[in-house]
């Protein structure tokens, strides 16, 4: 009994010592939940924005810490352990619930619209190789521009974009994208470009059969990676020639006429075909020649194959035209289009087929053209780069303007020519650094200054001729007294004359350099009324020709008719009549070298015109955020020519990407 009793009491004391080292002796405890809190009782966010809610469960010790997470409307919105997403503008209740279901904490969300916003006016478009669009962004409700939008392609191999407006290179799809100025919002435009048909050729234009006969005729489509390559078929009369995917059989006597044309009906080819139910046709071919036995040509030029078929009373004088390499060179209705370099030979065959002549061609590989960058920090400094690039070593004349404004410089260019000198612009007040050191280099001993002094001050005068430079000023009462004042000292009397609108400048400055080349003034009159200087000028002079520079909305025919034998130089705008004035005196102009500047400024293209005279060639103006067909449908004709390309200006003038759609580089 005293055995058990002392058993009892020892383990009674073994129970005592384990409780006091916090051993646990039975079941673990369940700590239960007593509240949730959250660090936020309300919050706010734009659409879009994203934050994070916190959820503490006490007490900490509790077994269950596991938190769910709902919200009032998610429309408004979202929440994903613990993150909220701001979906639309609005209000909803993020609740935090404990594991147990039985404890919360709620914070009220206000969503409101995003302090920025962008969107575009399309989200999709479709462009050609070497076509442009202008997309339109809109910044909180408002047009977005270069400053407060950054545009990027995802492929500047197929679009490339500049201040919104899009150019296609190359085919494929691109996407354009607009960010806003804070980076938060990005909206884009899914570009497809495509190569489109330029022509399409068939390997004959005149076929012979009989009756139940039958042909095939292939069609090759230029340029070959032409997205869609698809073209139809027809005949003209299916009573006599039919047709299945270029397969033509021969139905009745009579004729017909096969045409291929392409999916989008722009662009078509044809042959004839003569089909006889005795197989003859009168007197047969006896002979084919050509004009031209060899023919060399350019890359972007054409030549014409007359093909001669003898005797000339032959019944069918029909001809078919092939290449032997239609990569080299294509022909289509003796018209040969180079489209590589490397030689092929064209030949004509009779439609009986039976008589042939053939010319080879060499096609030339295109020259590689050099684009020159002349520009500066700024005008002046743009100025200064042409001149030293027209002007390496010395001129002892020089001609200086104000970079300030634009009318008493516009008629300079022929005078610049004349005494071979380049044109500087100034300040009112002072002569920048660049260009006094620019005058030292060429050692120029006399200047000609454009302007009275309320434009080029006497004080610049004074310092020129401090510097041992003599000065002589060709100034009047207004622009276009100074004009003439220009014209007098070029001292032509007699002969051509140039007449533009003295208030916008890109008319004169597209005839500068031309003028300058044929030494012929430019002068300035207002729209309804000829000035007296201008008028006493012509009074005393001799002038058979008068070169109306814009339509009646710039000169007035009142005024035009002051003048002797006038012709118009119109156009649209002032880069459809930059490209009509260079056209009307193309034969003066010498496209080795072409210059180009911005339309919407004068200076870079108002010094450019002296080393543009000095190579015989002229100024296209360009508009850099919205290049016109015009322009570029003229330049693409011209390259063969082009081997030198001067761009005045910096990027912000005339881009890269501008010059890379114009010149094709």
């Amino acid at each position: 009994m005293k055995k058990r009793r002392s058993i009892i009491i020892i383990c009674f004391m073994m129970v005592f010592l384990l409780q006091a080292m916090n051993v646990q002796v039975f079941a673990d405890t369940v700590v239960s939940v007593t509240s949730i809190s959250l660090n936020k009782m309300t919050d706010a966010l734009t659409v879009n924005g994203v934050d994070t809610l916190i959820a503490t469960v006490y007490p900490t010790t509790a077994t269950n810490q596991a938190v769910t997470w709902t919200s009032s409307n998610t429309n408004v919105v979202k929440v994903f352990n613990g993150v909220v997403v701001a979906v639309s503008p609005g209000t909803a209740l993020i609740t935090a619930i404990t594991g147990d279901g039985y404890k919360t904490s709620s914070c009220m969300v206000v969503v409101s619209q995003a302090d920025t916003s962008i969107s575009l006016n399309k989200a999709s478009t479709a462009l050609t190789i070497f076509g442009n669009e202008t997309l339109i962004a809109t910044v909180n409700q408002n047009t977005g521009t270069s400053q407060n939008v950054t545009w990027a392609s995802s492929n500047t191999a197929i679009v490339q974009v500049a201040n919104g407006v899009i150019f296609g290179v190359g085919a494929g799809t691109a996407v354009i994208t607009a960010t806003s100025a804070n980076a938060t919002n990005i909206v884009s435009c899914v570009v497809k470009v495509t190569s489109p048909v330029i022509s399409i050729n068939l390997n004959k234009t005149s076929d012979y059969l009989t009756v139940g006969g039958s042909d095939v005729l292939t069609v090759s489509v230029n340029p070959p990676t032409s997205t869609n390559q698809v073209v139809t078929w027809a005949s003209s009369d299916t009573s006599k020639v039919q047709v299945i995917d270029g397969v033509i059989i021969a139905v009745s006597a009579g004729s017909a006429a096969i045409t291929a044309t392409t999916a989008d009906g722009s662009k078509t080819a044809s042959c004839s075909v003569i089909v006889n139910s005795s197989g003859t046709v009168g007197s047969k071919v006896t002979s084919i020649s050509l004009n031209k036995t060899s023919d060399t040509l350019n890359l972007g030029s054409i030549d014409t194959l007359i093909a001669t078929i003898n005797p000339s009373t032959a019944s069918n004088q029909n001809i078919a035209w092939s290449s032997s390499n239609i990569a080299i060179a294509k022909v289509a209705n003796g018209v040969v289009i180079p489209v590589s370099a490397g030689s092929a030979i064209i030949t004509a065959t009779s439609a009986d087929g039976y008589k042939t002549a053939s010319c080879i061609v060499v096609v030339n590989a295109a020259s590689n053209i050099s684009i020159i960058r002349l520009g500066g920090a700024d005008r002046y400094q743009t100025a200064t780069a042409i001149s030293q690039s027209g002007w390496k070593t010395t001129s002892s004349y020089a001609v200086l303007a104000t970079g300030n404004d634009y009318p008493d410089a516009l008629s300079a260019a022929p005078l610049a020519k004349k005494y071979n000198a380049p044109i500087l612009l100034t300040d009112k007040n002072s002569i920048p650094q660049t260009v006094i050191t620019e005058l030292k280099r060429l050692s120029v001993a006399h200047i000609f200054i454009t302007g009275g002094t309320g434009v080029v001050t006497q004080s610049i005068e004074n310092q020129l001729n401090t510097m041992g430079i003599a000065t002589e000023r060709l100034g009047g009462a207004d622009r276009f007294e100074t004009s003439i004042k220009i014209a007098e000292k070029l001292g032509v009397v007699s002969g051509e004359i140039m007449v533009t609108n003295g208030m916008q400048y890109a008319d004169a400055l597209s005839a500068s350099s031309i003028a300058a080349k044929k030494g012929i003034p430019i002068i300035l009159t207002n729209k309804d009324a000829l000035p007296d200087p201008t008028n006493t000028f012509i009074s005393n002079k001799s002038f058979t020709k008068t070169y109306i520079l814009g339509d009646t909305d710039l000169i007035s025919n009142y005024v035009a008719n002051k003048f002797s034998s006038i012709e118009r130089i119109v156009g649209s705008d002032q880069y459809e009549r930059n490209i009509n004035i260079i056209k009307r005196f193309e034969s003066d102009i010498n496209f080795k070298s072409i210059c180009v500047a911005t339309g919407k400024d004068f200076p870079d293209a108002l010094s450019g015109s002296a080393i543009a005279a000095m190579n015989s060639t002229a100024i296209v103006l360009v508009d850099d955020s919205n290049l016109k067909n015009i322009t570029t449908n003229y330049i693409s004709g011209k390259l063969p020519q082009v081997n030198n390309v001067y761009i005045f200006g910096q990027q912000g003038a005339v881009s890269d990407a501008t010059v890379n759609i114009l010149f094709k580089k």
